[in-house]
């Protein structure tokens, strides 16, 4: 359905088409859609994206579609991701130490809002970095539909549960807002049981560790 479309449904439902009555439902669905697209990692809001990175160069600034990184690639074999502290208990000297990148921090976004990761240890070669990333959302017009998967249903509840709270209906809204919930588990086992997937657990262990830090 549309952005329209939805919003048309809960109008007729609750019996409030009039032009303002409309214009609150769209602002509703907005806010929802957003709150589910970051509500988890739903394989429609994932991307890669891959990058030229030059020798010695550590920080890397992430395509502005990425809101933030999920997994990441040097030279096709994966680098896992680590926080500061994970580092400095390890080897601080790794912030300054080059060779093939083992890792990757998430640091805070740039000024104009870009995702932006810095590899532990500075690649002395010029390669290829990919990135698996969390998209940001794109705001949807008027005739637009959400790019979810099966997400519909748990939108109409939501904006549904929305407009009767802002009629002051609040139990009605609360039964809504359970509806909406349960909406959402169905979308989650649309995403994890009944679409075409593989699960398997992969042991790893960081790449900054070897045999040594192991042993007696």
């Amino acid at each position: 359905m549309t952005k329209t479309a939805l919003a048309q449904f809960v109008a007729d439902k609750l019996q409030k088409s009039d032009a303002d009555s409309l214009t609150l439902l769209k602002s509703f669905i907005d806010r929802r859609y957003e709150m589910i697209w970051n509500s988890g990692l739903w394989r429609e809001t994932l991307g890669t994206t891959s990058y030229s990175v030059a020798a010695d160069t550590s920080d890397v600034t992430l395509n502005s579609a990425v809101q933030f990184p999920v997994a990441v690639s040097w030279n096709d074999s994966e680098i896992g991701s680590m926080d500061f502290e994970t580092v400095f208990q390890i080897n601080p000297a790794l912030f300054d130490a080059s060779g093939t990148p083992t890792n990757f921090v998430t640091l805070p976004n740039d000024s104009s809002g870009n995702a932006v990761i810095k590899l532990i240890r500075a690649p002395e070669l010029a390669k290829t970095l990919l990135v698996l990333g969390k998209l940001k959302i794109v705001a949807l017009g008027d005739t637009d539909s959400a790019k979810i998967q099966g997400i519909d249903t748990a939108l109409l509840a939501y904006v549904e549960a929305d407009m009767l709270e802002a009629g002051r209906q609040y139990g009605k809204a609360q039964v809504k807002q359970q509806e909406a919930a349960g909406a959402m588990m169905l979308m989650r086992d649309l995403e994890t049981a009944q679409s075409a997937k593989i699960a398997r657990l992969i042991p790893t262990v960081p790449s900054v560790w070897d045999v040594n830090d192991f042993s007696n």
